[in-house]
Order: C-alpha cells, then structure tokens, then sequence
C-alpha cells in the first residue's frame, strides 16, 4: 500500500545524472493526497511512519462519488497486531483489531528500480524558483508500472536520504493512481500509535 513510486510530470531530465536508489529517514511524520481516478476516489491522509520501532499510523479521509469517510489504521509490526478504525464527525463507530502477518516495509526506492536522472520542477534560472528531484521508474512484483520522484539524494550519517514527492502507479487493475506527498516532518507522536479506549469494547477477536 505504500511502496514509493513518483510522477513524471516535470521538466529538465538529467540523464548524465544517475542517482542511486535512496530511502526515507528512519522516523517521520507527512500528509497524503492520492487520487484514483478510475473509482473517482481521492483520499487526504496524515501519516506517522516509524521504521525504528517498526510501527505505522495512517489517518484518512476518503471521499467516493461526493461522500465522506474517516478512518485510522494502526500498524504495528514487530507485534504482529493491526487495528483499523471507522470514524464518523462525532467519534469512532467501529474497530477491529486483527492479526498481522506482513513484514514491515521500509519507505524507499526499490533497488532494481530504474534511475531517470535528475529533474528540475519550476525553474533553476532564477535563484529559489526551482527545487532539483531524482526521477526513479519501475515495476511492481505484480507487474505493475510505476514512477517515483524523491528530492535529490544526499548522504546523511553514511545513509542514501531522499524525501517522497509523488508517485505514479500505471495499474492493471486500479488504473492511474496519483499520489503525493508534502509537510514532512523528522519525528513522530508516539500517541499516534496507541488504539483509542473504543477499541477496547468494540475490537474482533484475533
């Protein structure tokens, strides 16, 4: 669900450049937008992402044909447990808790994934008018295409770092799905990971 993947839509591909596959840092905190236009389904979402202690909060707000829906998911790997929660205006209305059998992912650029080179969005002709991305294309394991921009690689504490742009995912089944990513953050609220008090009546047994 979030393997990183990036949009095309830019300007100035670089092809003497080859940047390396790179990944995010380690704890961090940033806000979703993704569109599947075939479902006409947009989804705005906040995530807290913590790759240390393997755990992941995904807060969503779906819109589908003009209504909307609230939910929480709770990720929380090294325990094998995953909560998903239903909201409405008012409050929560649902939560189950559920076992959890997939390994924890960390967000990166997958290393058989095929360098673009850099792109500059905006323009490098006037100073603070443009911001230089890498460009990466791929496929999924289940054949898909995808395309992922990345703000530029830099090394930091002997580690590949880049930030997630946006991403383009070419799906057989889902058609064109568009995401991207902004107000990133170093960090997390560790409250983030914790299950509301609701769950505690309202949870399905494992």
């Amino acid at each position: 669900m979030f393997a990183v993947v990036v949009s095309l839509l830019l300007v100035g591909v670089v092809n003497a450049q080859r940047p390396k596959p790179c990944e995010t840092p380690e704890v961090w905190t940033g806000r979703q937008m993704m569109f599947v236009r075939s479902m006409n389904v947009s989804v705005f979402a906040k995530l807290s992402y913590d790759a240390i202690e393997e755990r992941l909060s995904i807060d969503e707000m779906v819109n589908v044909e003009m209504e909307r829906k609230f939910y929480k998911y709770i990720m929380i790997f090294k325990e094998g447990i995953s909560y998903e929660i239903e909201k409405d205006r008012n409050g929560i209305v649902g939560c189950q808790k559920k076992p959890l059998t997939e390994p924890f992912r960390k967000v990166k650029i997958p290393e058989n994934a095929t360098s673009m080179g850099l792109a500059t969005i905006g323009t490098n002709a006037v100073p603070g008018l443009g911001v230089t991305v890498a460009v990466f294309y791929g496929r999924t394991p289940a054949g898909d295409e995808y395309y992922v921009s990345v703000t530029e690689p830099k090394v930091i504490k002997d580690r590949l770092m880049c930030i997630p742009i946006s991403e383009v995912l070419l799906s057989e089944k889902l058609g064109r799905v568009h995401t991207s990513f902004f107000d990133v953050e170093l960090g997390v609220d560790p409250e983030e990971f914790v299950p509301p008090k609701e769950c505690e009546y309202t949870v399905a047994a494992l």
